[in-house]
């Protein structure tokens, strides 16, 4: 992960828009994720007009070249190239649900201004495989990633609270120490531990939900993509990983939120 940057007059790079909000009478302000130099708020003058000819090329989720000039303010979008519409994935309300979850999850954790290539690369590869169709299972393990990239990782090795390995049984999860605590602090073992230490925020952790959580920190999601997670068990990831990421940004991720409820809405598949 390299440092802020020293921005010259005009600069091209690309990058993934993450959202867009109305600036002014006729632009549009974007936060977008560069491949270069991270999250970036950008304005983008006449955005909002009918005529404008770069209005399709800066629409949210898609990957676009991007030509910069340093402003006042913020800097100013000159000009703009699609390199990948994500254009199925845009297509439906469920695809751009799970796409912005991606791209909320993004702009939370990075930090403005600091490039970290893998992350870019992280979340590229992420909208292409929601392009191609692939759902929940992704946005677990992308979640995951996004975690170990910006430097929150769980510990899911060694107990948080009394420092041994953790062994194969049932256990508990403790976000406010970010991971897991073994059976006998779980149990009292430790009289001042994680109750204290915590506030007594305590998920229960299955030996199967600590399996899947240590295989998306290992494995690549062409590999995690195999695994077969019944609904008991993916609501018991929910609870964990979900419960970390908010516990961490101290809000829901509305994104998500919204992809529960639609998918209440949506008639069952299959």
């Amino acid at each position: 992960m390299t440092s802020s940057y020293e921005k010259p007059r005009t600069f091209k790079t690309e990058g993934v828009v993450l959202r867009q909000a109305a600036y002014g009478e006729a632009d549009r302000m974007l936060t977008v994720y560069t491949r270069d130099f991270g999250t970036l708020r950008l304005v983008a003058r006449g955005l909002r007009r009918p005529t404008s000819r770069m209005a399709g090329h800066l629409e949210p989720l898609v990957h676009a070249s991007l030509q910069l000039a340093r402003g006042r303010g913020p800097d100013v979008v000159a000009g703009a190239d699609t390199l990948h519409g994500h254009t199925a994935l845009r297509s439906s309300l469920e695809g751009i649900a799970r796409g912005l979850v991606c791209a909320e999850l993004v702009e939370a954790f990075a930090p403005d201004e600091q490039a970290n290539p893998e992350l870019f690369r992280l979340l590229l590869s992420a909208l292409g495989m929601l392009d191609e169709g692939d759902g929940d299972l992704l946005l677990w393990h992308f979640a995951f990633h996004v975690l170990v990239l910006t430097g929150y990782m769980p510990e899911l090795q060694q107990c948080v609270v009394c420092g041994a390995q953790v062994q194969p049984d049932e256990h508990l999860f403790t976000p406010g120490l970010g991971g897991v605590v073994c059976t006998s602090c779980a149990r009292g073992g430790d009289p001042g531990g994680p109750h204290e230490r915590a506030g007594a925020l305590l998920l229960p952790l299955s030996v199967n939900a600590l399996k899947v959580l240590r295989f998306f920190r290992d494995h690549p999601y062409e590999n995690v993509r195999q695994l077969h997670i019944d609904a008991p068990l993916a609501r018991e990831l929910e609870r964990v990983e979900g419960g970390y990421i908010r516990y961490l940004l101290e809000r829901e991720v509305r994104s998500a939120e919204f992809l529960n409820q639609l998918s209440r809405l949506l008639p069952a598949k299959g």
